[in-house]
């Protein structure tokens, strides 16, 4: 199984251990990066921390399907204009 994919509207998650999850997309509270390298993400989930090893990029792209980080926003053209959040 790979470390991370999308069920529906479900997140199956394998952590550095093994162990398999699934975590409901809407309950993903927090991604954050573990390491300089940035190969492995701690993903917060109803109030549980679950360390995957995959980047966060990856599992951006999981969560919110179309949605870029900030840092590939700022890659763009001068032109170009980033979308701003709706809150």
């Amino acid at each position: 199984m790979t470390a991370l994919r999308r069920v529906g509207s479900y997140l199956q998650v394998q952590d550095g251990d093994g162990c398999r999850h699934l975590l409901r997309v809407t309950s993903v509270q927090a991604l954050s990066d573990t390491d300089p390298l940035r190969n492995e993400t701690f993903i917060t989930a109803a109030g549980r921390t679950i360390r995957v090893p995959r980047a966060l990029d990856s599992i951006v792209e999981l969560i919110a399907p179309g949605e870029r980080l900030e840092a590939e926003v700022e890659d763009e053209p001068r032109g170009a204009v980033a979308a701003e959040w709706p809150f």
